[in-house]
């Protein structure tokens, strides 16, 4: 086109696109602080020009399409990013959590201010205010127990009201993305140009959902996108998206997992990143360990403290009764097991007892394996023993065991032994007669003579004072066989003898030593015998003496009679178990263990506050690189504001000019 009209017109097109690119600036403007907003350009080219008279003359400008400014490397780092610093972020806080309430439970405090009062019983056995100080201190350390186990069971509900509210926002999520996939196909395989506002829309739900739970996005060739979970399972694709549910556990139907809603397959131990993967890793990694640790300790302790009760005599002359009592080995079977297993759990050593949480599996052919549920690995594998149909399979070395019938080839179990120890610790001797304070045997030089003890012994024998043992092993003399416990025994020599002779002794019962139950000798000036006497009521056990010495005469005799109210023998073994190395197998001291998995849990947290922090710079560093690309500069809007507005109005004045020479030529006219 030449002539005027082709001035008037080629004047228009750049009026049109001045107009166009003051729209965008203006848009870009008001869009400065709208969440994934990317900034967007006019793209501007030259129009056909109109060959006239041997030139080609140009017929003005055009907008090709409104580009926006956009890196998919540097969004995908911010995506990457905000799943890390969500899932740091999630688990820290949680970590801080539970830091809290170990620190002000002050566990440590009450162990020892337990054993306080058991000293203070030891210190004076028959005083019944001291009696009651060591209970009423006992009472207050199970409910410290008590009420930290209840806590941490409480951050697990938690837990699994927030998974739940995870997974109700990543569905949701994914069904945005799903729809703007369709929109933004649809728009621009109609020839519609780019949806630019549709694309920074779903971007930003891309972000939203990295906070949530980590993705994969991969990019196909007509605009759309797939979104893939960390393990590859599929969360959108194309216009289509495909839901997650919070779902009761195989095991535990109490412990909320993830699992696919279409079928119900279990994914959690694939999730990773964002809000969902910190708390799934903070449940399996920490809140779990946490409790069972408490667990842990609470089990030693009653079961060290029950067993020394059981090892002694109260006011009444009676054997000791429990202090303590604990919770439950918990045992959960899985739901897909094709038997219907009775099951049940004891511990039977709680030194050997761990934090671990172990799957009890029916190998087939009566063979079981133990795993541990962290790590996977079998720890233990046995056949058990059998008794009138039940399958007893004892796990020493794990500290419990285990009665199940009515299982079959493939059926496994969660077994939990510590979970409930802290939550169901209690208090249950309630009278302070029943501390068991005195020993149940006190050895005394010489013989029992019309009620009163006479000493008439002429060696230098020593019968030491005694303590319990689980087995008596070999070379002790064995007294069984009393219709009570504890009878009153006298050691005899029956004859005499010095240097490294072997002389022989008989031991009676009774008061006055008529009735003749066993015998043995000892080797002078040599380490001496040990005598066990069999307790034949429960737990069992043998209270071990030792005889020794380098001269004996016939006649010389010992006295073994019970404890009375004035004993302390066993208070002092109960308050010796306050630094005795009882737990972990014999490696450590009950506050010991205690700030062994305080510090480990104080560890974890200054860790994930660490990387927390590490993980919210990584996050603000791949902002600021992608808003370098794709935020709005009000700066260089500002400028393109003035230049566009320059433009329009240069191009009206050719309009101008063009109606000038128009209206000039229709008057010569």
């Amino acid at each position: 086109m030449s002539g005027i009209s082709g001035v008037v017109n080629t004047a228009l097109t750049g009026l049109q696109a001045a107009q166009n690119a003051l729209q965008v600036t203006g848009n870009n403007i008001a869009n400065v602080n709208t969440p994934g907003y990317s900034q967007e350009n006019v793209v501007q080219s030259t129009t056909t020009p109109t060959f006239v008279g041997g030139q080609y003359y140009g017929n003005g400008t055009q907008i090709t399409t409104v580009q926006r400014s956009y890196s998919s490397f540097l969004q995908g780092q911010v995506w990457s990013a905000t799943a890390s610093a969500s899932g740091q972020a999630t688990l820290s806080s949680s970590l801080q959590q539970i830091l809290g309430i170990l620190n002000n439970g002050g566990i440590s405090s009450q162990v020892s201010q337990f054993f306080s009062g058991v000293a203070q019983v030891a210190a004076s056995p028959s005083d019944m205010p001291a009696r009651q100080g060591m209970l009423s201190n006992a009472q207050n350390l199970s409910q410290t127990f008590q009420s930290l186990g209840q806590q941490l069971r409480s951050i697990g509900a938690g837990v699994n009201q927030q998974i739940g509210q995870a997974v109700t926002q990543i569905n949701d999520l994914s069904q945005q993305i799903a729809q703007l996939n369709a929109q933004i196909s649809t728009l621009q395989g109609a020839g519609n140009g780019t949806a630019n506002d549709l694309l920074d829309q779903r971007d930003q739900l891309l972000t939203q959902l990295n906070g949530q739970v980590g993705v994969q996005v991969l990019h196909q060739r007509n605009s759309q996108i797939n979104v893939y979970l960390s393990n590859g399972q599929v969360l959108v694709a194309g216009s289509k998206s495909f839901n997650l549910k919070a779902q009761p556990g195989a095991y535990n139907q109490q412990t909320m997992e993830v699992a696919y809603a279409n079928n119900g397959a279990m994914i959690s131990h694939h999730l990773s990143g964002g809000t969902l993967g910190g708390l799934l890793q903070f449940r399996s990694q920490s809140l779990n360990p946490a409790e069972n640790g408490l667990g842990q300790l609470a089990d030693g302790l009653s079961a060290a403290l029950n067993a020394q009760q059981a090892q002694g005599l109260n006011l009444n002359g009676s054997s000791g009764t429990a202090l303590f009592a604990t919770g439950a080995v918990q045992i959960f079977a899985n739901q897909a097991n094709a038997g219907s297993a009775t099951i049940s759990g004891s511990i039977t050593n709680a030194a050997a007892l761990t934090a671990s949480d172990y799957i009890l599996k029916d190998a087939g052919g009566g063979n079981w394996t133990l795993a541990d549920r962290g790590s996977g690995q079998v720890v233990a594998t046995t056949s058990g023993s059998v008794s009138s149909g039940v399958t007893t399979l004892n796990f020493g070395s794990s500290g419990f065991s285990v009665s199940v019938s009515g299982a079959v080839s493939g059926d496994s179990f969660l077994i939990e032994p510590t979970r409930l120890g802290a939550s169901g610790m209690q208090t249950v001797m309630t009278d302070p007669s029943g501390i068991a304070a005195a020993s149940p045997y006190v050895s005394s030089p010489g013989q029992m003579v019309s009620g009163s003890l006479t000493n008439t012994n002429l060696g230098n024998m020593t019968l030491s004072a005694g303590q319990y043992v689980s087995g008596m092993g070999s070379g002790a003399v064995l007294v069984s066989g009393l219709a009570s416990f504890p009878t009153p025994l006298q050691v005899t020599f029956t004859q005499g003898g010095s240097g490294n002779a072997a002389v022989s002794f008989q031991i009676s019962s009774g008061s006055g030593g008529t009735g003749i139950i066993a015998s043995g000798s000892v080797i002078l000036s040599g380490p001496g015998t040990r005598i066990a006497i069999q307790n034949p009521n429960p737990p069992g056990g043998y209270w071990q003496v030792n005889l020794s010495g380098s001269l004996a005469a016939s006649g010389d005799a010992f006295t073994l009679s019970p404890g009375g109210v004035g004993s302390n023998g066993n208070a002092q073994a109960m308050a010796a178990l306050a630094t005795g190395k009882t737990m972990n197998n014999g490696t450590t001291t009950f506050n010991g263990s205690a700030a062994q998995w305080i510090t480990q849990m104080a560890s974890q947290a200054g860790q994930a506050q660490t990387s927390a922090r590490a993980q919210a710079a990584v996050l603000q560093q791949a902002q600021a690189s992608q808003q370098s690309v794709s935020g709005v500069n009000l700066n260089q809007e500002a400028a393109n504001l003035i230049l566009y507005q320059q433009s329009y109005q240069a191009a009206a004045k050719a309009i101008a000019v063009g109606n000038t020479l128009f209206a000039s030529l229709i008057q010569a006219l």
